[in-house]
């Protein structure tokens, strides 16, 4: 049997939006998060929207040409961001957690 990378078993959801002003938007999360709601403090939670990242489905080379030609990026999830740490593409320290999901935003 063959070996499975986590890259081929990995995939995203991604949407592509365009603001007013002529920015690309580009919302990725992990693919189980949508619909999800994730508690935060103080009894709050944070819903993950589908209409905001539900576009496509995406593998991690996907997400990142995607990014290539985005203004603002927004990324949530353990595995996505983890994944633009590792090659680079956000630093660590930019990363927040939401309800104990990692979640970046850039801004270019």
């Amino acid at each position: 049997m063959g070996v499975i990378s986590l890259e081929t078993v990995m995939s995203y959801w991604l949407k592509m939006h365009r603001s007013l002003t002529g920015d690309v938007v580009v919302a990725v999360c992990d693919s189980e998060l949508v619909g999800l709601k994730l508690r935060v403090r103080d009894g709050y939670e944070v819903f993950v929207s589908p209409d905001f990242y539900m576009g496509r489905m995406v593998d991690w080379e996907g997400v990142k040409s995607a990014i290539e030609g985005a203004t603002i990026i927004n990324l949530l999830g353990n595995d996505v961001v983890s994944r633009a740490i590792s090659d680079g593409l956000v630093c660590e320290s930019a990363c927040i957690e939401v309800g104990g999901i990692k979640h970046v935003q850039l801004f270019r």
